[in-house]
């Protein structure tokens, strides 16, 4: 019985450690989507405030891609269509795609705007 009983408390530290490793390693995940993915470590900037806005702003997209990948929903498969997903076995549903097809989500929406503004603003109209 007191074998049993180790036995079991080992499982229970093994999965502890796993269940840590893990954590870990979404941490990790997590972080080289933010200085690989949105070029974190490629801004230019003086001065604290300037550092946090850049920081805060790549923070938020950041959490905000690792959620819509995180859930799955029919919006995450819309941005990977968007981002150029092939379908191919292969190709993997990475952050990185779901950034393109969010860029191109938004540039599509600014250009709406424009030329909505172009044709009801100024009388002229772009198509």
């Amino acid at each position: 019985m007191a074998t049993d009983q180790l036995a079991g408390e080992g499982r229970e530290e093994a999965a502890q450690v796993v269940e840590a490793y893990r954590r870990r390693w979404e941490v990790e995940r997590f972080f080289r989507l933010l200085k690989t993915g949105l070029g974190l470590e490629t801004f230019q900037v003086r001065g604290l405030a300037r550092i946090r806005k850049v920081v805060a702003v790549l923070l938020g997209l950041a959490v905000f891609l690792w959620e819509v990948e995180r859930l799955g929903d029919p919006f995450k498969g819309f941005l990977l269509q968007l981002g150029g997903k092939l379908g191919l076995p292969s190709e993997r549903d990475g952050p990185y795609l779901l950034l393109r097809g969010l860029v191109r989500l938004l540039n599509y929406e600014v250009t709406q705007e424009l030329l909505k503004q172009a044709k009801g603003g100024r009388g002229r109209s772009f198509g």
